[in-house]
């Protein structure tokens, strides 16, 4: 269970003043700040409750800034919890794993309560993923500090169908067993333990749980325990599947009864496949036609979802955006005059040359980008050679000595292999084969979602309506290389909060448009080193143009423009 229950509602309130208000001292201006915040909060968490995500993310958005202009941690903290936790409900779970994590460095270690559904969130994101060992980590998370013991034995439950997911089915079993044995009044809770105890011992080979499979569904029943009996009436199907299909086809029947009755397209659905797997009767078609509608409707009421969550999303950025926007239009000014004195210059020149000359001169810069090119791959090799070994290499042998004759927590090194693993990650992110061709768009968003990072924002504009995956494979790969360039550039050296990526089309020419707010540099310093002349050189190559301009504290921008 992600969200906490509504009972919480009286603390959320009284931790939301005490915290604004008497944690720190607050000139009478920010008073306003603060019943805005608060408002904003409670808002969200209401429309959160009725299921209204795209709402309820749109207030908690807004509360999280308010807190911030105010300098709230614990308050910034809680509402990126809430945040996390929608935009995994949404399926966004990259971002929910950032704001998640950012969560965590403002919350302190003793709101327990709010720690174990950012561990939670964590670990249902990592489960939807299919990353299930990562989703056991974080389930350990929770249950470690958990001070709730309905809370605890949820996470429990959880983690035994993690490992049911990964085919553990002994140690799910055993941790299901443990649980049985316990004394809980929810008879909702022990009917789930027993339910999902039987179904696993049944996937692991145990013939003798329909016992126990029917006897969940009876407690399901008495309780009137509608998702529940859902959940029996899928498993009991499974399970007569072979040995009793009629009574299987009866139970997947009855699972789509309650599924339509409680609104549910994905257990309709899930439902209906089994229907059409058992029914031989006339009436498949019609169960297949049903399946199909729900399918579409399912899948445009998803898209709509996430359509209007992407444009909260986009427009809570859009303030920040609108400070660049200016900047990067007096930028394209800029460059269109730069352009038309290109275009004068080189007119005025060519005349006055030869054909032989004009021979000559193109033979030499094809065998100048040759070299260049040989240099480059040779660049490369040694680059990741040495951060293999400066990066990578001389982190494993110190956690090697550590294990060898230090005694450390395993949190420790379990902390510095991740770092370890990271960093290969980024390595490898960095040099592997650019997929070109149709699917090159696709490749290149990722490429450029992978610098988003807890300090970092990047904001895409455009990408998907310039028809990139229309350039030649050479282009392509140009492209790519200086774009990713910049953005590793910008990692090591900007420290920049926010990159904006504009890509326009006008004309035949494409033009991208890079600027972020970084440390920048001055002018005098800015003459093509520290990887800017292989940008340029790349640029050139497809007979394009890149400008670069930035001012120290200021930030940085780049202008690429090509046919």
């Amino acid at each position: 269970m992600k969200k906490m229950n509504i009972s919480l509602l009286y603390i959320l309130f009284c931790s939301f003043i005490s915290t604004t208000i008497f944690s720190k001292e607050i000139v009478v201006s920010d008073t306003l700040k603060v019943k805005q915040a608060g408002e904003a909060f409670l808002k969200g968490y209401y429309l959160d409750v009725a299921h209204k995500k795209d709402s309820a993310y749109f207030y908690y958005k807004t509360a999280n800034e308010i807190y911030r202009s105010l300098n709230d941690s614990l308050m910034i903290g809680q509402t990126l919890t809430y945040l996390a936790i929608l935009e995994s409900d949404l399926g966004d779970y990259t971002s929910s794993d950032i704001t998640a994590i950012e969560a965590l460095k403002f919350l302190p270690k003793d709101k327990t309560e709010y720690l174990t559904s950012v561990y939670n969130c964590l670990a249902i994101s990592s489960r939807k993923q299919e990353d299930f060992k990562e989703a056991l980590y974080w389930y350990d998370k929770a249950i470690a500090i958990s001070t709730n013991k309905s809370n605890t034995i949820k996470y429990l439950q959880n983690k035994a169908n993690a490992y049911r997911d990964l085919n553990a089915y002994e140690n799910a079993i055993n941790l299901l067993d443990s649980l049985n044995t316990l004394e809980i009044k929810s008879r909702k809770t022990k009917a789930r333990i027993l339910d999902n105890l039987a179904y696993t011992k049944w996937l692991n080979g145990e013939a003798s749980i329909i016992n126990d499979l029917e006897a969940a569904l009876k407690m399901r029943q008495t309780e009137q325990d509608t998702w529940g009996l859902i959940a029996s009436y899928a498993h009991l199907s499974e399970v007569y599947k072979k040995e009793n299909p009629t009574k299987a086809l009866g139970y997947a029947k009855q699972m789509y009864g309650l599924a339509i009755k409680s609104n549910s397209p994905q257990d309709q659905l899930e439902a209906l496949n089994k229907i059409i797997a058992l029914d031989n009767s006339k009436k498949l078609k019609d169960f297949y036609a049903r399946y199909l509608r729900i399918n579409d409707s399912l899948n445009k009421a998803e898209n709509k979802a996430k359509n209007k969550y992407a444009k909260l999303k986009f427009d809570s950025e859009k303030n920040r955006e609108d400070n660049l926007q200016l900047k990067i239009t007096n930028a394209k000014k800029e460059l269109a005059l730069q352009k038309e004195k290109t275009i004068n210059i080189a007119g005025s020149v060519a005349s006055g040359f030869t054909l032989l000359l004009f021979l000559g001169f193109m033979y030499y810069r094809k065998q100048q980008y040759k070299q260049e090119k040989r240099a480059e791959v040779y660049q490369t090799e040694t680059s990741i050679a040495k951060k293999i070994h400066d990066e990578v290499a001389n982190n494993v042998v110190n956690i090697m000595n550590r294990v060898q004759y230090i005694e450390e927590p395993k949190e420790n090194l379990l902390d510095d292999l991740e770092k370890v693993y990271l960093l290969t990650r980024n390595i490898s992110h960095q040099n592997k084969a650019i997929e070109t061709g149709e699917n090159y768009t696709i490749a290149l968003k990722s490429l450029l979602n992978n610098f988003n990072s807890s300090t970092t924002t990047i904001i895409l504009k455009n990408i998907s309506n310039v028809g990139l995956e229309n350039l030649s494979e050479t282009k392509q790969i140009e492209i790519y290389r200086v774009l990713q360039e910049l953005l590793v550039n910008m990692q090591k050296h900007s420290k920049a909060k926010l990159v904006a990526l504009s890509f326009e089309k006008e004309k035949g020419n494409i033009s991208i448009m890079y600027s972020d707010n970084g440390v920048g540099v001055a002018l005098n310093s800015l003459e093509l080193k520290n990887g800017l002349v292989n940008m340029e050189t790349r640029i050139k190559s497809i007979n394009g143009i890149i400008t670069f301009t930035s001012t120290l504290n200021k930030g940085f921008k780049a202008i690429i423009s090509f046919k």
